[in-house]
């Protein structure tokens, strides 16, 4: 029987290397019991049996958003430990209700206050990653006739070349282009590219972008789970 202090912790992270490293160092804490999924099978409802009921869940990006769909008893105890700092990823997965979110590089006291913060019920994220999300919550987000304008400014476009695609007026595409250049607090068309680029505004993603502020501010509010091992 495990110590009541104890933490169950469950690595579930798809490379073997920084799994069994993550496994070493977690195991040298007495407060945290570590189990490891097998990094050979891919991520399924199996995966339960390698933990009963773990605490916090430290996988890496498609791993973690797997897990939440899979056993959405989980959800609130998925840490992610990825190098992807796009806005639109780490939006995307806090909405589906992860609420650790560290890169690749973190400290290990960073790693191991993280899973103690999620295990209290509170949340664990990259200084990085806090800094994307306020990115997002502060600027206004494009249009859909925007993105688009941003879709075609990407490709390197003119805005003449822009207006016959769209069968705009040349004197709309700069209105447009204005607008996102003030949107994303860009100087010029160059930048605005790399900023919608590094953000992750544009692709599979962009859905992120329109998503409500303040549901990302409700998944970052702390609440404390009513007891351990609650499925």
């Amino acid at each position: 029987m495990p110590e009541p202090f104890e933490i169950k912790v469950l690595v579930a992270h798809s490379d073997p290397l920084l799994s069994a490293g993550l496994c070493a160092t977690l195991r040298k804490r007495r407060d945290l019991r570590v189990a490891v999924r097998n990094t050979e099978s891919t991520v399924s409802r199996s995966t339960a049996s390698h933990c009963s009921s773990p605490d916090v869940v430290v996988a890496d990006y498609d791993s973690g958003l797997r897990i939440t769909a899979l056993t959405g008893a989980w959800t609130d105890r998925v840490m992610i430990l990825t190098h992807i700092d796009s806005e639109a990823k780490i939006c995307h997965a806090l909405e589906q209700g992860v609420r650790g979110y560290l890169l690749l590089g973190c400290g290990v006291e960073e790693l191991i206050q993280g899973i103690r913060s999620m295990h209290s019920g509170g949340i664990a994220l990259d200084p990085l990653v806090a800094s994307r999300i306020a990115d997002r919550m502060k600027q206004e987000a494009l249009t859909r006739r925007e993105q688009g304008i941003l879709g075609q400014m990407m490709l390197g476009l003119s805005n003449k070349k822009i207006a016959s695609n769209l069968t705009l007026a040349v004197g709309t595409v700069k209105t447009y282009v204005k607008s996102i250049l003030s949107k994303l607090d860009a100087g010029n068309r160059t930048e605005a590219v790399a900023i919608a680029q590094r953000r992750g505004i544009l692709g599979e993603e962009r859905r992120c972008l329109n998503g409500d502020a303040g549901g990302i501010t409700a998944m970052l509010t702390p609440a404390p789970r009513s007891g351990k091992g609650n499925d």
